[in-house]
């Protein structure tokens, strides 16, 4: 035994029954008595699309259409089952935010001009505002609200002109809504493709001084972030912006936020990486986010050591997700993975896009009926607390995660991913020595599968409410071939889960 416990989890991969005494088990070492990182309890976080809320274009349902964008209605967010599902993942932040929140005006005057200025495509009145802010209230989110930075609201030497922003804030201040979290504008890197101007990271350094004043003076316990840069899979910042954005404004920011997606959607004018049902179920796919990851990390530490570092935006596949591959079961092994790879790392929040709207939306925004990974987020959500734990597998073909579970009390909660398609894994928990073990595990007829059975029962409302989960007790934790699932192991005297 070494100073800090290392034990020993067996897992044996077999096709016949489960034998725990078998030869052939693949030893993981976990590290019970400090934790490597702590997340917020607000890590599993979504988010809502600045054209769902105002009701501009969003992407179109049929993925297939030449016709990239549709126009929507503005989000309802008062739907009772959307609500109903929501609630189940709080404490969470809600982020508003997106490639057209760059052309939304904020007008929150009794009598709003529909019209907005020249450069903007859309106006935020109080009415949207009023019914965001009072459906984060009543769910027990907290807010980051991304502010337009377009061409709207830009000087004639490119600087940003805060006028607009600062009514919105003052708005939101007066009536108590919950937004904590300023970030300035939306994948900056990427306004070369969408303004002819684009952005100068150097001016987005000095803007984000603006907008730091700009709190300082108007709503202060807020914090202020960005750069929000695009990375993209295979490629990374295909225009660098990040590190001169950070060097010319570090000081400024008090998170530092990225977005990524680990796939293409068809609806993309191009694709580095095609979104397939396969393609997340290798370890080289699923192990790109740490790359990119150690890049904005590195820039952060060189230039605003002092923030946090928050995964801002996310989802299965760019462009609104790839239709039988981001709404279905394959898609949350990427999610389960990323969410375990990126609480490892310290980084203190990941933002789904989106908790329902296109593809890639945890609830489909037609019928509000939850997804494969709304079901997975859920589990994280009951299972995973915020203390994490070291774990190692030598096997590329077993993902696992360990978390404290969020009742404390010592007891360990495990998430492993079998991403091998033909192996069934066991884990042994007796070299564990734990009093109990409760399992959750969840298996589809195939990686395009809409509907999950947890432990072997259909996972769905009932009676339009969110069931209550519960594990099964078990001698040993069995993951068929492509599945995944959750272990509680109590009396295992963990001393990183007090």
């Amino acid at each position: 035994m070494r100073a800090v416990s290392s034990l020993a989890l067996a897992l044996i991969a077999a096709c016949g029954p489960a034998d725990p005494e078998v030869d052939g088990a693949v030893a993981l070492t976990l590290e019970l008595d400090a934790a490597v990182a702590t997340v917020d309890e607000r890590f599993l976080s979504v988010a809502v699309d600045s054209s769902q809320l105002v009701g501009l274009e969003f992407w179109n349902p049929d993925a297939s259409s030449d016709t990239e964008w549709v126009p929507v209605e503005p989000y309802d967010f008062g739907r009772e089952q959307l609500r109903t599902l929501a609630a189940e993942l709080a404490p969470a932040w809600l982020r508003i935010g997106g490639t057209q929140a760059d052309v939304v005006w904020y007008d929150l005057s009794d009598d709003p001009d529909t019209e907005p200025p020249e450069g903007a495509e859309g106006v935020l009145t109080r009415t949207e505002l009023d019914g965001l802010c009072a459906f984060a209230a009543d769910m027990g989110f907290t807010m980051m609200f991304t502010l337009n930075a377009g061409p709207s609201v830009r000087g004639e030497d490119g600087e940003w002109i805060g006028d607009n922003s600062a009514e919105l804030i003052e708005y939101a201040v007066e009536t108590g809504c919950p937004i904590e979290v300023w970030e300035l504008a939306n994948e900056p890197n990427a306004f070369i493709l969408h303004y002819p101007d684009g952005y100068e990271p150097e001016q987005y350094g000095a803007d984000m001084g603006t907008l730091a004043a700009l709190r300082d003076a108007l709503h202060p316990t807020a914090r202020v972030a960005g750069p929000c840069v695009a990375w993209w899979p295979d490629a990374g910042e295909f225009l660098p912006f990040t590190e001169e954005a950070l060097a010319a404004g570090g000081e400024h920011f008090d998170l530092v936020t990225w977005h990524y997606y680990p796939q293409q959607s068809e609806r993309c004018p191009a694709a580095t990486v095609p979104a397939t049902p396969e393609a997340m179920q290798q370890p080289e796919h699923l192990d790109e986010v740490l790359t990119w990851a150690a890049e904005v990390e590195a820039a952060t530490a060189a230039h605003a050591p002092g923030a946090e570092i928050w995964l801002g935006e996310t989802g299965n596949a760019q462009c609104g997700g790839q239709p039988g591959v981001s709404d279905r079961f394959a898609s949350s092994f990427w999610w389960l993975d990323q969410l375990g790879l990126l609480a490892t790392r310290g980084e203190q929040m990941v933002a789904r896009q989106t908790l329902s709207g296109a593809d890639y939306g945890i609830i489909d925004d037609q019928d509000l009926e939850p997804r494969p990974d709304y079901w997975a987020s859920l589990l994280w959500r009951r299972l995973m607390g915020t203390r994490v734990l070291a774990v190692d597998s030598p096997d590329s073909a077993l993902r696992v995660y360990a978390h404290c579970h969020p009742d404390g009390g010592g007891e360990l909660s495990l998430l492993a991913l079998n991403i091998d398609p033909e192996r069934t894994l066991w884990v042994q928990p007796g070299a564990l020595e734990a009093e109990a073990l409760e399992v959750w595990v969840v298996t589809a007829e195939g990686l395009e599968a809409g509907e999950v059975q947890l432990n072997g029962a259909p996972l769905a409302l009932l009676d339009a409410a969110v069931p209550s989960t519960p594990g099964v007790e078990a001698d040993h934790f069995v993951l068929p071939p492509r599945s995944y699932g959750f272990a509680r192991l109590s009396g295992v005297g963990a001393g990183a889960c007090p």
